[in-house]
């Protein structure tokens, strides 16, 4: 579970990205998070990683308020959360075995065990093909899929993606959300945020939408928005 009781950000300059944000997250649930540029998406998704620190209020993961982890117990929190960031950044001229095995080793994980993992992931989204291949030559879409994978990797009950189907063409796209989906259905929690309105209207799940850093709707029927829906649905 995760739990998010007023919230707020205010950074150095002076601007504030969330202003008292609440709601609460079941294990097991999907949930899209929506919103303009400069809504607060990323900053949420960072204060949930705690890639930044609160302002005001306070986060539970589980039992465990994520606010209060000392740096050295941040890396605990990371373990159980999986993240997909806009960029997926790659070990440089290392193979997707490699980029895999990376966060493996600082888990002193035997190396049976560490093939054993990262031959599982790759089975998982569908790149068991490319475990010896190099990122860097690879499309958008497969590295995507790449990032996924080194996200599971250590079996997180929260997957965190952050705009994973920016710049991917429609069926990608959709070959990520169904992904995404498998993900869900195995017991993982999933937050998503997006700009892309056609998606969510169409894979339809709970959703978080802000705006200037206020959390505006809790919508569990889906649906992009209320206000301004630019977009239809795809025809499936």
């Amino acid at each position: 579970m995760i739990k998010v009781e007023n919230i707020g950000k205010v950074y150095k300059n002076g601007c504030r990205a969330l202003q008292n944000v609440s709601f609460k997250i079941n294990q097991g649930e999907f949930v899209y998070v929506v919103g303009p540029s400069g809504s607060g998406k990323t900053t949420l998704f960072n204060l949930l990683t705690r890639q930044e620190e609160l302002t005001t209020g306070k986060i539970l993961m589980g039992n465990t308020p994520i606010h209060r982890l000392k740096d050295h117990q941040i890396y605990q929190l990371r373990r159980q959360i999986g993240i997909v960031g806009q960029e997926d950044l790659f070990l440089p001229r290392q193979t997707v075995r490699q980029n895999l095995d990376f966060p493996l080793q600082a888990l002193s994980i035997k190396k049976n065990d560490r093939d054993y993992r990262i031959r599982e992931v790759l089975l998982q989204v569908g790149m068991n093909a490319y475990i010896d291949a190099y990122p860097e030559e690879m499309s958008v879409g497969q590295q995507k899929r790449i990032a996924i994978a080194r996200a599971i990797i250590n079996h997180p009950f929260v997957l965190i993606a952050d705009e994973p189907t920016a710049n991917l063409d429609i069926k990608t796209a959709f070959e990520m959300m169904k992904l995404f989906f498998k993900l869900n259905n195995q017991g993982m929690t999933v937050l998503i945020s997006t700009h892309d309105s056609t998606m969510v209207n169409t894979l339809k799940k709970r959703v978080l939408e802000l705006s200037l850093g206020h959390l505006i709707r809790d919508d569990k029927s889906g649906g992009y928005s209320t206000i301004n829906d630019p977009k239809d649905i795809y025809v499936l």
